[in-house]
């Protein structure tokens, strides 16, 4: 039975798949390449085995199949962030190995993601995949409880005063 997106387990995380591109010419000395799409909803595979996709004169793209975007509840106020922003993003984490930078994660969280790019982690972002805002979408309208907001108050504000 194919999974629909409604179907998938939040604690399973939606199934993805990221495609990235190498130029031909790596130099060992700097990590190279950069995700150039995501693919919603592919079969669970290894993630440590890329499949070529296209070789070409001056670049190959691999597509990394078997990452998942899970989701945590103490993540909901960025996951609700992230939909309500101008573009909905899915943030690619990225680490280099041989030359060559390969993904690790992928999530929906701006906070994770932007815990990375301050330790200079290469993160990739892309316009999120319909079929993950709905899915993301269902999940914050369950899970998320806006956090009331609370009059600041001062204490003793005439002594403040000099």
């Amino acid at each position: 039975m194919q999974q629909t997106a409604q179907t998938i387990p939040y604690s399973e995380g939606f199934p993805v798949s990221v495609l990235m591109e190498y130029p031909r010419k790596i130099d060992d000395e700097q990590d190279q390449g950069e995700v150039i799409g995501l693919v919603a909803g592919a079969a669970p595979e290894q993630p440590d085995q890329p499949a070529l996709v296209r070789s070409g004169e001056r670049s190959e793209q691999y597509l990394w199949r078997g990452f998942r975007l899970p989701l945590y509840r103490d993540d909901a106020e960025s996951y609700y962030m992230n939909l309500m922003g101008e573009q909905p993003r899915v943030f690619v984490l990225c680490r280099g190995r041989s030359g060559r930078l390969r993904p690790f994660r992928v999530t929906l969280s701006y906070d994770e993601a932007a815990s990375y790019m301050e330790v200079d982690e290469p993160v990739f972002s892309l316009p999120m995949p319909p079929e993950v805002y709905r899915w993301l979408e269902a999940y914050v309208l369950e899970h998320y409880v806006p956090e009331r907001r609370k009059k600041r108050k001062r204490d003793d504000w005439k002594q403040v005063r000099r």
